[in-house]
């Protein structure tokens, strides 16, 4: 075989793909997308929950699947497509790493589908929705939070703070005190099992001394 010949071999051999193939293809990678964004939407336990970032995970994988095809279609496409995608670069910053994940799924089971491993597409699909499932039941059952309060410097005496909610939360730390002439302010890091309720927070105002309390609810997303 002559160098002529094994050059035309590289640019006429190809995989043929119908569009029954194709469509199949893409029903089944939207199939999987469709278990990633359920995941995303009923799993998610942040401030403020984007829709858009949750539908780009659908159109990520999908085009990962597209991307895919065309590769294993042409060999001199593929060797393209890898020096054209070489030098993409996203700056988009991405705050929760929660986010990163979801993004990384969607990539890997569009190239699973799109590699037309539709077994191991599937499968891994739904043993990682399980799992990650699985770990926001268990985080639910437990909510960190933040209590700052405000008061006298005598109200603020944290044995005596901690002794008043100890029947409220499960664990109380201390992680800061800021103290002027007049007054005091405490930062403290509660764990509760649920939710707060009322009840939770009344106990507070039988401490003498303290003028008001905030609570905030600790998620770990970074905001701004």
């Amino acid at each position: 075989m002559s160098k002529k010949d094994i050059l035309s071999w590289f640019y006429t051999n190809s995989t043929a793909l119908t569009a029954r193939d194709i469509a199949i293809i893409l029903c089944i990678g939207l199939l999987c997308s469709a278990v990633i964004f359920l995941t995303y939407r009923f799993t998610y336990n942040g401030v403020t929950y984007n829709p858009k970032f949750n539908s780009s995970n659908v159109i990520i994988l999908l085009i990962t699947v597209v991307i895919m095809l065309m590769i294993s279609s042409n060999i001199v496409i593929s060797l393209g497509m890898v020096g054209a995608l070489s030098i993409v670069r996203f700056r988009t910053a991405i705050k929760d790493p929660r986010d990163t994940v979801f993004i990384f799924w969607s990539i890997v089971e569009g190239l699973c589908v799109g590699s037309r491993n539709f077994k191991l597409a599937l499968i891994s699909v739904l043993f990682i929705a399980l799992v990650i499932f699985a770990f926001h039941l268990y985080v639910r059952k437990w909510n960190s939070y933040l209590l700052v309060i405000r008061g006298s410097q005598t109200a603020m005496d944290a044995a005596r703070i901690q002794s008043v909610l100890k029947p409220s939360v499960t664990s109380v730390r201390v992680k800061a005190v800021n103290q002027t002439d007049s007054s005091c302010e405490m930062i403290l890091e509660t764990k509760v099992k649920g939710t707060l309720s009322k009840e939770n927070l009344e106990v507070l105002h039988s401490i003498e001394g303290v003028k008001s309390f905030h609570w905030m609810l600790q998620t770990g997303e970074t905001i701004g």
